[in-house]
């Protein structure tokens, strides 16, 4: 390695083909590739005097890790979206940068958003378990009903999308000023959150896990949701609070739900929730999909590119903020 040349460690899983590799190597021309398989000892050789660190699993990525680095540590990149496992305090404090895989899951997870409500207002999932037509309530169409979607960045951006496409009626809840769009008819702060709750006949938690977004679901948000409405998470399970949803289920408040994320994760065979009959639970499978992989690769491509040439970094994650 010359004086100049910078080491990017880009660990490699089982899913990850030789292809992908020699992608990024094209990418960060001039650049070392070091590849180690996803272990603690492989890694932990691979990491002393790294510029950057690609792909490292959560439960690997440590103080101790950091530590090994030394000094010369400025870019870590997550695969995924969720990166809340990976933001202890030394990583948060520290200079360096993080990038993860936001926005390119919007499609697939928006897809499956939709997927879940239209399996409840369509009674599929209660033809599915061998109900009668006669034991089901009556479907309902999408046209005209009104939507909040909670947390509209990439992902609750396309979810919003595809549910005006629908007919539906869109508010969104945001921290941040949102760019204005056909399908969004109104954005609103946080503090406004019961505002829109009552005003809507589906909820879609689509926002990450922060300090601020935890439990943001809770007992008085059910309660302060329209009577017979439905609920659906997509993003993370930390903000719904899981215990108030089955309440406010159980009671009727709430008509359905449907939940690709839960908490805790995996949710307990026992637990009420997989009893219900108006509840649809899959096993967090929303991100994957024909083209994600795909999407990833191209984002981790054009980082390396611009890491290597000293140009800023695509899908930077604020530490302190959480997203």
């Amino acid at each position: 390695m010359t004086e100049h040349q910078q080491k990017i460690v880009l660990v490699i899983s089982s899913g990850m083909p030789v292809e992908s590799v020699e992608g990024v190597q094209i990418a960060a021309a001039g650049a070392e590739i070091v590849t180690p398989r996803d272990n603690a000892e492989e890694i932990s050789a691979a990491i002393p005097g790294a510029a950057a660190l690609i792909n490292c699993p959560r439960h690997l990525f440590t103080p101790e890790l950091l530590r090994q680095a030394g000094n010369g540590l400025r870019w870590v990149h997550i695969g995924g979206a969720g990166i809340e496992q990976f933001l202890f305090p030394e990583f948060v404090e520290s200079g360096i940068t993080l990038t993860n895989g936001k926005i390119i899951q919007g499609p697939s997870v928006a897809d499956h958003a939709m997927a879940l409500l239209l399996s409840i207002t369509r009674n599929i999932h209660r033809v599915v378990r061998g109900q009668t037509v006669r034991d089901m309530p009556r479907p309902l169409e999408l046209r005209g009903k009104v939507m909040t979607v909670i947390g509209v960045g990439g992902i609750g951006m396309l979810i919003a999308e595809r549910a005006h496409a629908f007919g539906m009626k869109i508010t969104g809840v945001s921290p941040e000023y949102v760019a204005m769009t056909s399908f969004i008819e109104d954005i609103l702060p946080p503090d406004r959150l019961h505002e829109a709750l009552a005003a809507s006949d589906v909820v879609v938690m689509a926002a990450p896990v922060t300090g601020a977004s935890r439990r943001m679901m809770a007992a008085r948000e059910f309660s302060a949701m329209k009577r017979g409405g439905i609920y659906v998470a997509v993003s993370r399970g930390v903000p719904t609070d899981t215990e108030a949803l089955a309440d406010a289920l159980n009671s009727g408040h709430l008509s359905a739900a449907g939940l690709d994320v839960t908490d805790p994760e995996p949710l307990a065979d026992d637990h009420p929730l997989r009893a219900m009959p108006n509840v649809v639970i899959t096993p967090h499978i929303a991100g994957p999909s024909d083209h994600n992989r795909e999407r990833s690769l191209a984002l981790l491509k054009a980082n390396a590119a611009q890491f290597v040439a000293g140009r800023p970094l695509y899908n930077i994650v604020d530490k302190k903020l959480g997203y």
